[in-house]
């Protein structure tokens, strides 16, 4: 035993194996200094700036200069050693050192949605050793202000924040020979989605990078190493509670997960781990839904050897439908059944009251509410929707008197906009947000008419009108346009909540009118949009996990409880809300478009507004083009020239899908990172977004890689463990399901990483990754698989673009610049060769031309109309 681990740099000369303590939390005590709680919340110390991300970054700096970091010498680095830091504050932080081994970013990753605000101090730690004493360059990145130490000296001290992406500072260092300890000291500051992270690179000749370890041996460190390496998880979502490995034949190897070890042996190369079932018990939740990953850490069968490698699986509930079983009722029943087993929560309270009258309301189910509520947590405002259900639902007696006492205090007392009192992180200004705000705070209003609310001095009345006047605005632009987070699959939900909420709570008939219009609206596209339950088409935001399983999606319950499929998730409030709703009931034309697949469906939506400078922090139009095609076997959604060329934020641009995890896309990454608080990542969003342009089943893409991209490629996700066969030739990849195909192709073709947690699942290019085109087929129009696959042809790649000649014979070409052109002529004119006026939606079911009076759905019995200025009529 050596009592260390050995570990090269990587072809950049990244450190990627890390000691690492932290992050601890400390308040953000000078904020109150800094920006008034008060007053005007505009302006440039205005408290607007708190839940914008990359607004508030010169805050974050005058924050850190209110409380830098304290030099001073730092705790002895050895891994499993006790760790003590004083925090800018004079806080005594502890903990000890634990091993890290970085993604392919180099990122060293403490990020974390953080709620509540808190500033966060971090530390990692490395060793470098060399054999000869010479100068090397340390090129340390970050989001927030640091501390560099070398030899236990502070070397170099930056003070620069950023938003996502790192800012690099360069220190130029003399290595004496032998071992020298290295380690970093991070601030960053969370408001909301918290990106604090750090890279160090080492520029002049090799070094070894050193980990103290007692009880360790660096031979058998480094054979790890070499084997975990090649080791792999060729599927993220796994139906039941096996779990498999892939990698060199013979291996035993030591699995972590959930505390508990367990051996297992690579026999052939594979080898299989059993995990507990899926926890049912995630909170129930509006929004945000946990991706509920179970990580495996798998190491050597040594103890000698410490090396690990993560791999995030996720167990999948069985609760899918791709069709419909049964009616309404049992959809509802179904649903009630299932929130109400979720632990503790609004929906699940709902859930029990609606299916047992006698229902007593448990107390703890609304400790994690009344604390975000208390706490002014963000997310909070879908939390005060949630009890607001719950204080008209259950009958009074029902309650315990003091959580009753609890929920009205907690209700009158909270901030319900901006221009209110108080400083906090809470969002007010994406779209979803404002209506939950807006219909929280007239219920609440509307419930507390006579009474004062803490917090503003307003009596509930003015609350109410308030809140009415700023949801009927709201109701009146989206009922018009569209929503700017088009079709998102986490939002849409959070949308809907409210709307059912409005319609009905709201003692205003016109604004509950118009909420069940917009409702209706919402519904419908939301059918037409989805495909056998799942909700995936172009997204304006949307996460990762929502992209790999339509399990997951928050609209994946409320599709289940209006027209029978879709899934059974954590996601239960909206769904909820939905299925104990009295006033509203969903109209058989949009329950007929979700359930009737026709043999072909081509659809066009365009939502298009104008942002809100006091509202979304914006001050601009916005616009998104979305198009879906599908057939019973598949389906193929994209959103045309989405600010292509400009930085991209949380968009699924384009996707395939096959079934509820047969989902195929590319994306340009910023880092390797798959959580929320990296916005863009890996897979949810892109560094830079790419031109999309879709004629009937085929999309093409461009993208722009700049020479100074962090990662520099593209990607596609294209999980072979769900397909029942795939193939390749030429530059394109092909897949079946069932008797859908889905092809992929890229100049020069693909490979498949083998290895990591994306084994057998990520497509990286073997050439530029400039230019993917994406088809979608069926056995019943294309033959065989391998008659799809023959005849896909062969794409004209260039350097800022492709041209494609499909199988149907239609002649396809888009360039980074320069118009979209079918059989050679441009896309976007009318037949006279002027500029076409796009629709705001068409499909065989719906035509509304911008600016209409009204929606028409459907013909005959089933004929649904909406109207478009003051939403549609409740009477029975």
């Amino acid at each position: 035993m050596t009592g260390r681990t050995v570990h090269r740099l990587d072809e950049a000369g990244t450190v990627r194996d890390w000691l690492v303590a932290g992050a601890w939390a400390e308040p953000v005590a000078a904020l109150p200094d800094l920006v008034p709680s008060t007053g005007s919340p505009w302006g440039r110390d205005g408290r607007w700036v708190l839940t914008n991300g990359p607004d508030v970054t010169p805050l974050k700096a005058r924050l850190y200069q209110a409380a830098p970091l304290r030099e001073q010498v730092p705790p002895e680095v050895v891994e499993g050693g006790p760790v003590s830091y004083t925090g800018p504050d004079g806080s005594a932080h502890t903990g000890t050192w634990r091993r890290t081994h970085t993604a392919g970013d180099g990122l060293v990753d403490w990020s974390e949605f953080c709620f509540t605000p808190q500033c966060r101090v971090a530390l990692a730690a490395t060793a470098l050793e060399v054999d000869q004493a010479e100068w090397r360059t340390l090129r340390l990145a970050s989001t927030g202000p640091t501390l560099l130490y070398v030899n236990g000296e502070c070397v170099a001290r930056s003070e620069s924040v950023a938003y996502m992406e790192p800012a690099e500072q360069t220190t130029r260092v003399w290595l004496p020979p032998g071992v020298n300890e290295v380690v970093v000291c991070s601030w960053q500051v969370g408001f909301r989605e918290c990106r604090q992270i750090v890279r160090l690179r080492v520029e002049g000749l090799p070094v070894r990078v050193v980990l103290p370890s007692p009880g360790a041996d660096e031979r058998l460190g480094e054979l790890a190493e070499q084997v975990l390496d090649s080791v792999g998880t060729p599927s993220w979502s796994n139906l039941g509670t096996e779990v498999e490995l892939h990698g060199p034949d013979g291996p035993a190897l030591r699995v972590e997960v959930g505390g508990a070890g367990r051996q297992v042996r690579l026999d052939g190369g594979k080898a299989v781990v059993e995990l507990p079932p899926p926890d049912s018990g995630e909170r129930d939740s509006a929004s945000m839904l946990s991706t509920g990953e179970a990580v495996l850490r798998v190491f050597l069968d040594d103890e000698r050897s410490p090396v690990f490698r993560e791999f995030p699986v996720r167990l999948l509930l069985q609760h899918y439908r791709a069709e419909p079983v049964g009616d309404e009722q049992a959809w509802r029943r179904e649903l009630l059944e299932h929130a109400r087993t979720q632990p503790n929560g609004c929906a699940a309270e709902l859930a029990s009251a609606a299916l047992d009258p006698g229902h007593r309301l448990h107390a703890e189910s609304l400790d994690r509410s009344l604390w975000m509520i208390e706490n002014r947590a963000d997310c909070a405002d879908f939390e005060a929707l949630g009890l607001l259900h719950l204080w008209h639902r259950l009958p009074e007696h029902t309650w315990p008197e003091a959580v009753r006492a609890r929920v009205a205090d907690a209700l009158r007392g909270f901030k319900y906009w901006i221009d209110q009192p108080g400083l906090d992180a809470m969002c007010y200004f994406t779209e979803n947000h404002q209506l939950v705000w807006h219909t929280a705070e007239l219920l609440a209003g509307q419930t507390f008419a006579g009474e004062v609310f803490a917090n503003s001095g307003w009596t509930g009345r003015q609350h109410a009108e308030h809140g009415r006047e700023l949801a009927e605005k709201w109701l009146v632009r989206k009922l018009a346009a569209g929503f700017s987070e088009f079709d998102s699959n986490a939002y849409v939900a959070v949308d809907v909540l409210a709307l059912v909420s409005l319609v009905e709570f709201a003692e205003d008939a016109k604004l509950a009118e118009l909420a069940a219009g917009l409702l209706d609206k919402t519904l419908f596209t939301l059918a037409v949009n989805s495909w056998r339950g799942a909700h995936a088409c172009a997204h304006g935001r949307s996460y990762v996990h929502t992209q790999r399983s339509a399990r997951m999606e928050e609209t994946a319950s409320i599709m289940w409880v209006c027209w029978g499929t879709g899934a059974l998730n954590a996601a239960t409030l909206p769904a909820t809300v939905l299925a104990t709703a009295d006033r509203y009931t969903v109209p058989e034309a949009i329950v007929a478009a979700a359930q009737e697949l026709p043999e072909e469906w081509t659809g066009r939506q365009r939502y298009a507004g104008e942002y809100r400078s006091h509202h979304d922090l914006l001050s601009r139009p916005y616009a998104s083009d979305l198009l879906v095609y599908k057939t019973p076997d598949a389906m193929l959604s994209s959103v045309q020239d989405y600010r292509s060329g400009l930085p991209g934020l949380q968009e699924h641009v384009w996707g395939a899908v096959l079934g509820p995890e047969t989902q195929v896309h590319v994306t340009h990454p910023p880092s390797a990172a798959t959580h929320s608080s990296a916005r863009p990542n890996a897979w949810a969003g892109h560094r830079v977004l790419p031109r999309a342009r879709q004629h009937t089943d085929t999309v093409l893409a461009v993208h722009d890689i700049p020479d100074d991209d962090p990662m520099g490629f593209t990607h596609g996700w294209f999980p072979l463990s769900t397909m029942d066969e795939w193939t390749m030739r030429g530059p394109w990849i092909a897949g079946r399901r069932g008797e859908g195909y889905v092809a992929l192709a890229t100049e020069g073709g693909c490979r498949f990483l083998t290895s990591g947690p994306n084994a057998w699942q990520e497509l990286r290019p073997r050439g530029p990754g400039v230019a993917w085109v994406c088809v979608v087929g069926r056995a019943a129009t294309d033959g065989s698989f391998a008659e799809f696959a023959d005849a896909l042809g062969e794409p004209d790649f260039r350097h800022d673009g492709v041209e494609y000649c499909t199988r149907h014979g239609v002649q396809l070409a888009l360039h980074r610049h320069g118009a979209f052109t079918i059989d050679g002529r441009v896309a976007d004119l009318d037949d006279n060769g002027r500029p076409a006026e796009l629709p705001h939606l068409d499909n065989p079911l719906c035509r509304v031309d911008f600016g209409a009076p009204e929606m028409v759905i459907g013909q005959g019995e089933r004929r649904h109309v909406i109207d478009l200025r003051t939403g549609r009529s409740l009477l029975r």
